[in-house]
This record gives structure tokens, C-alpha cells and sequence, in this order.
């Protein structure tokens, strides 16, 4: 298993073991469970032998144990600053490679309910309590409705509008043609009185095609065909005179 930062991939049996100690509470109850020849993991087995006391090492039961190879380590986290070594688990723990060894010195988990009890330490019973004010809404009103944030937040909520009229300051190209297409304002009535209008605007898409010719030292020439797809706005209007044109 490769973490993020790391550069490669590790088993991650002996990190994952030192970060939960790390957040278990002193004589709170461990319960371990990896593959059993992890456990000859001289690493492993020093820091089991040291932060644990009332131990118990077990194997899955003989029905699954061949399918998983798993061992379980269940133990209380001692507590104190100073943790006096148990030698005996250490070398218990560093023969767990053996597959015969574990057959016939670790006691299967079905053979263990109700021989050994593991206490759980109690947590806190009490929460500290806090304290809070409720305030009246009226007393904020007067500030949010002269916040600057607030007026803007109002301003960018506002339902965006097309509004059209005037005459534009440049002629229209073919790309605003094209968004006056999109938002439907070339499709309808136009204006009032005198410039009353009624528009219907479509997009015209064609194919057109380009040949490049290269020449090459040796005489003789590539000649490259590009196709590629040409949009144009095709606008027909009607005016209160009758007149009907059409504009490209």
C-alpha cells in the first residue's frame, strides 16, 4: 500500500498500528488484527511488547483460519510515561512467522469465548457546558440593510434582463449576431411605432473546403486538403411598410 506522500509502497501494518495508539486512551483495549507472520515484524513486535499489558494473541478459528491467515492481538494500552518491556511476548511474537508455530501454539478464537475478560476503561460521564446568548433579530436588521456586502449580494441576485434598444456603438459582427441567436432576441417583435420590427433570425452552417499545396526541394508537392465547417447568421425582417429583406 503506497500512502500520498510517500515515495514507495510499504506494508502499513506498523503506521497505522503507532497512529492508533497514538489516539487510544491509557488502558483502553486494542484489538489488532493482521496477518499472522506481520507479527514477527521486529518493529511490530517491540512496540506490542511494550505499550500492551493483559494480552492475548489468537488466530482465527481452524475454519477460516487457512483462508485468511489472520492473528488477533487484543491488549490494554499501559498508561505512565515508563513501560517496562515484556521480553517473553516480544520473542513469542517474533516466531509467529513460523505457519507451524502458529498452528500449534496460538489458540484458535472459538476456544477462547468466555475464558478471558478484557475491561474497557469508562469515558467521560460529564460534558462540559457552555453557554450562549440569543439575540433579538431587530438589532441586525439596521446593519445589514446599510452592509455594502449586502447591497452588492442584492445587486448580483437580481434576474438578468435583455433589454433591447438604441443603436449600437459598432457595427454588429458575426460573433454577437451569433449570442443575439442564442438568447432568442432576433426571433419575434422588435421595437414600437415607426421601428416596429418583426425578425426571424437562423444559422446557416455550411462545409468549406481549403487545398494548401507544398512544394519540396526535390520538385515535386503535397497538396493538403482542410475541410472545415463555416456558421453564418442569416437574418430576415419585415418592416411596418411591408418591406421584407434579408440579411447575411
Amino acid at each position: 500500500m503506497k500512502g500520498m506522500e510517500d515515495e514507495s509502497a510499504d506494508r502499513k501494518e506498523y503506521i497505522e498500528l503507532t497512529r492508533n495508539v497514538r489516539y487510544l486512551k491509557e488502558r483502553g483495549l486494542m484489538i489488532y488484527i493482521i496477518p499472522s507472520y506481520r507479527y514477527a515484524d521486529k518493529k511490530i513486535a517491540r512496540f506490542l511488547a511494550t505499550h500492551f499489558n493483559n494480552i492475548g494473541v489468537i488466530k482465527f478459528s481452524d475454519e477460516d483460519y487457512d483462508d485468511f491467515k489472520q492473528t488477533i492481538f487484543i491488549g490494554n494500552k499501559k498508561g505512565g510515561k515508563f513501560k517496562e518491556f515484556n521480553k517473553k511476548l516480544y520473542d513469542f511474537l517474533l516466531e509467529m512467522d513460523n505457519e507451524e508455530f502458529v498452528k500449534t501454539k496460538v489458540t484458535p478464537i472459538n476456544q477462547m469465548v468466555g475464558k478471558h475478560k478484557w475491561t474497557v476503561p469508562v469515558g467521560a460521564l460529564e460534558l462540559k457546558t457552555f453557554y450562549s446568548k440569543l439575540e433579538s433579530k431587530s438589532n441586525f436588521y439596521e446593519g445589514i440593510l446599510q452592509s455594502k456586502g449586502f447591497s452588492a449580494f442584492k445587486e448580483r441576485s437580481k434576474p438578468k434582463q435583455l433589454v433591447i434598444g438604441g443603436n449600437p456603438c459598432l457595427p454588429i459582427n458575426q460573433g454577437q449576431t451569433s449570442l443575439l441567436l442564442a438568447s432568442g432576441a432576433v426571433n419575434g417583435e422588435i421595437g414600437e411605432g415607426d421601428h416596429y420590427h418583426l425578425v426571424q433570425g437562423l444559422e446557416v452552417v455550411s462545409k468549406v473546403t481549403e487545398e494548401e499545396v507544398r512544394p519540396h526541394d526535390n520538385g515535386s508537392k503535397t497538396v493538403i486538403t482542410k475541410t472545415r465547417t463555416k456558421r453564418d447568421a442569416s437574418i430576415k425582417f419585415c418592416t411596418p411598410s411591408g418591406l421584407v429583406g434579408k440579411m447575411m
